[in-house]
């Protein structure tokens, strides 16, 4: 659409992350996930282990990957938290 009406790209997709390869399945497990938060006092409460499991649960994820997951999104968690309260 951008380029149709010769307009520059937005910000945010400018600026939007580039995975390496193999990295979909976390970021889209993250965005699955960031959805079972729990809210509250207009605070962000972290993704809750028994939602990343039972997310790697439905997508049939071995062992391995079930840990790799859980190590990923605890190190995304802290980022998106921080970024969601500097906003507010």
């Amino acid at each position: 659409m951008c380029r149709r009406e010769r307009r520059p790209l937005p910000p945010q997709l400018l600026n939007s992350p580039h995975l390496r390869a193999g990295l979909e399945l976390f970021y889209g497990a993250f965005w699955d996930l960031t959805t079972e938060r729990q809210l509250g006092f207009g605070s962000v409460g972290q993704i809750p282990t028994s939602a990343i499991d039972d997310w790697a649960d439905r997508h049939e994820l071995n062992w391995n990957q079930r840990e790799e997951l859980k190590f990923v999104i605890r190190k995304m968690d802290p980022v998106y938290i921080d970024h969601v309260s500097e906003k507010k």
